[in-house]
């Protein structure tokens, strides 16, 4: 289990996100629940987000240029895998408007329920130790 992301979701909690889920044993998390998901104000949830951010692979913030292509060349593997692994339409990842890889599921025609589907959790799960260690989980956005 990622120990920053397991003291991560704590700190949600201990902040005011009592429902923050900590990430699965030997499960690859997809992205952070919203504020909407969790039952709390936007404001309540960013609040605990700005608390707890430095409790992430830096911090939170973007990775710099080198960091970017270091992370699309093991997403582009991950990519590849889950897409043998019989999901044809995972798409290569994107850098987001904030600068950070990302992969459109949306663009993709991926659903968010589906992305959380046992089925391809579990693919994801397979090809996981393809993802650079510096990611949180998997970077899901959305263009």
């Amino acid at each position: 289990m990622n120990t920053q992301l397991l003291a991560f979701s704590r700190c949600m909690r201990s902040n005011g996100v009592p429902s923050f889920p900590d990430p699965l044993p030997g499960q690859v998390t997809v992205k952070f629940p919203n504020a909407q998901d969790l039952g709390v104000s936007t404001s309540l949830y960013q609040t605990a987000q700005n608390a707890c951010q430095h409790l992430l692979p830096n911090g939170g913030s973007a990775p710099n240029q080198t960091e970017v292509q270091q992370e699309l060349s093991g997403m582009r593997s991950f990519s590849q895998c889950v897409r043998s692994h019989g999901v044809p339409n995972w798409p290569d990842p994107i850098v987001d408007s904030q600068g950070r890889p990302v992969f459109d599921l949306g663009r993709a025609g991926i659903s968010n329920s589906e992305a959380r589907s046992p089925q391809l959790t579990a693919k994801m799960n397979e090809c996981g130790h393809l993802l650079p260690s510096s990611l949180p989980g998997i970077p899901i956005g959305g263009s």
